[in-house]
C-alpha cells in the first residue's frame, strides 16, 4: 500500500514507523527542514521537505497514486486544505487530524465529504475516550477496545503482594477455569514476552489479557489490586485544556466533577460550556487548594494539563491523601519510567491514542484494527479472514503461525472463543491476534486471502 503523510511530527513520525515495518511503501511530507532531515536518519521511508499543503508538493509526493493519505501535521487549516487538494489530485481516501468542533461537528453545510476528507480524527476526544474506559475499569493501565466492544485488550499492573506472582499461566488457567481470558503479553522491564503456559507472572510485571468486559472487571482484584468497583461518583480534572473539556463533559452527567484550572479565560469559557460541572480557577501545584475543594474525597483524579510534571506531581499528592485512582497525561516517553515511582494507575498520551484510531482507518481488507500498545514494541491486531485465507479450518496448533505472536480470542455472533490448539478458525470470525512488531507483516500474510498480499 502506498501512503502518503503530511506532518512528521510526533504522531506521523510513529506512523511512519509502523506502516514502514509492515513493508508499505511511505512518504513523509515535513515543513522544518530539520525536522525532516532528523527523520530521514530515523524511518525507513521517503522524506520531502515542503509544504503539505501546496501542490507542487503534493505532486513531488505523488499523491495522485497513493492508496490514502495521511493529514496529521499540528495546524487544522492544513490538513483540511491538503486533504482537499489530495482528492483534487486522484487520492481515493484520505484522514485528518483535527482539533477544532467546528469542523468535527456535523455540519450539513460543510461535509466533510465534499472537503475530500473520508475521516476526521480528533485527538482530545480519542484520548478522552481513552480515559473514561480506565475510570470504568479500575485496576487497568490500558484499555483497549476490539471486535466492536465485545472484548477488550487491558493491561494490569503485577503488584509485590500480588497472589499470581510466581505462579506459570498454565497454573494460573487451572485455577480460574470459571473465566475466560487469555494472557497475551507480558511487559517485563520495557521487554514484550508473547507468552506460553509455561511462563511465569512476576512482581511488576505489566500483563496484558484479553476477555469481555465482565470478565476483565473481576480480574484486577484477583491479581492483587483491589479496585472500589463502580464507585465513579467523584471526580477531579486538572487542566480545563480541550482534552481536560472533553474528559469533563463525558462524565458530568454520570459523575460530581469538579475541573481545575490556573487559568482565568480558560476556567471561565469551561464553566460556560460545561453547565454540570464544577470549576475552579486554581493551579495543580497549590495542594492547599486542592484539599479545599475536596481532593481528599475523589474518587479518581485525572490530570491533564499541558504540564506534564504538574500532571505526575498533582497524582502523587493525590495518592497520599488516599484518592484510589489517578490517571495522569504523560506525552514524553522518558517519564514513563517515573510512572510507577510516583503511584499513577494509569498514563494517556493523545499522541498514541491518536495513532490508533488512524491506523483503524489506514487498514483494508482483512485487517479491521490495530493498536499498539505503550511501552512495548507489541500490536493488537483484529483480523476478519475470507474464505480462501490459509490460516481456515485448520486446528491452530498445525499451522506455523509466526513466531512472536498469539492468538488471543476467537469472536463469533453468537460466543467468544479463547482458543486452544484444536481450535479452527472460520470465515468471517473476528480473530483477535497480539503481536511483537517483526511479527505482524507474517501475520497479516496468514490471514490474507490467497492469491492476495
Amino acid at each position: 500500500m502506498k501512503v502518503v503523510i503530511n506532518g512528521g511530527g510526533g504522531v506521523g513520525e510513529a506512523l511512519a514507523d509502523i506502516l514502514s515495518h509492515e513493508q508499505h511503501d511511505i512518504t513523509v511530507i515535513e515543513q522544518n527542514p530539520n525536522r525532516a532531515s532528523a527523520l530521514e536518519g530515523l524511518l525507513d521511508c521517503r522524506v520531502l521537505a515542503g509544504t503539505g499543503s501546496t501542490p507542487a508538493t503534493l505532486r513531488e509526493a505523488d499523491v495522485g497514486a497513493c492508496d490514502i493519505f495521511l493529514a496529521v501535521t499540528d495546524c487544522d487549516e492544513v490538513n483540511l486544505l491538503s486533504c482537499l487538494i489530495a482528492r483534487k489530485m486522484g487520492c481515493p481516501r484520505s484522514v485528518a487530524r483535527v482539533r477544532n468542533p467546528a469542523f468535527t461537528a456535523d455540519d450539513p453545510a460543510v461535509p466533510i465529504v465534499e472537503l475530500g476528507i473520508d475521516q476526521i480524527i480528533d485527538p482530545d476526544e480519542e484520548a478522552a475516550r481513552e480515559i473514561v474506559r480506565l475510570l470504568r475499569n479500575p485496576g487497568t493501565t490500558q484499555v483497549i477496545p476490539l471486535a466492536g466492544g465485545a472484548v477488550i485488550a487491558a493491561g494490569m499492573a503485577v503488584p509485590k503482594d500480588s497472589p499470581w506472582h510466581g505462579r506459570t499461566l498454565a497454573d494460573l488457567d487451572a485455577a480460574h477455569e470459571d473465566l475466560r481470558y487469555r494472557v497475551v503479553v507480558i511487559r517485563r522491564d520495557d521487554r514484550a514476552i508473547i507468552p506460553s503456559g509455561s511462563d511465569h507472572i512476576e512482581a511488576g510485571d505489566e500483563i496484558f489479557v484479553v476477555a469481555q468486559p465482565q470478565i476483565v472487571k473481576r480480574m484486577a482484584g484477583l491479581i492483587g489490586r483491589k479496585p472500589r468497583l463502580g464507585q465513579l461518583d467523584r471526580v477531579m480534572v486538572l487542566g480545563a485544556s480541550d482534552l481536560g473539556r472533553c474528559v469533563a463533559e463525558m462524565l458530568q452527567n454520570e459523575s460530581s466533577v469538579t475541573l481545575v484550572d490556573p487559568r482565568g479565560q480558560a476556567a471561565e469559557g469551561a464553566s460556560e460550556q460545561l453547565t454540570r460541572t464544577l470549576v475552579i480557577e486554581g493551579t495543580g501545584h497549590d495542594m492547599d487548594l486542592l484539599e479545599r475543594v475536596g481532593l481528599p474525597q475523589m474518587d479518581a483524579l485525572v490530570a491533564v494539563s499541558d504540564e506534564e510534571e504538574m500532571n505526575l506531581i498533582s497524582c502523587l499528592y493525590a495518592k497520599r491523601l488516599g484518592v484510589p485512582r489517578t490517571i495522569a497525561r504523560v506525552e514524553r516517553p522518558f517519564y514513563r519510567p517515573l510512572m510507577r515511582t510516583v503511584d499513577v494507575d494509569a498514563a494517556v498520551s493523545a499522541r498514541q491514542s491518536t495513532v490508533n484510531a488512524i491506523l483503524k482507518y489506514v487498514r483494508s481488507g482483512d485487517i479491521k484494527a490495530v493498536a499498539r500498545m505503550r511501552g512495548i514494541s507489541a500490536e493488537a491486531l483484529e483480523l476478519v479472514p475470507g474464505p480462501t485465507a490459509k490460516v481456515l479450518n485448520t486446528p491452530l496448533r498445525k499451522l506455523r503461525f509466526p513466531r512472536g505472536a498469539l492468538v488471543g480470542v476467537v469472536v463469533r455472533p453468537q460466543e467468544v472463543v479463547v482458543p486452544d490448539g484444536d481450535t479452527q478458525i472460520r470465515a468471517g470470525d473476528h480473530v483477535v491476534v497480539f503481536a511483537l512488531q517483526e511479527a505482524v507483516r507474517d501475520v497479516g500474510r496468514l490471514f490474507a486471502r490467497r492469491g492476495g498480499g
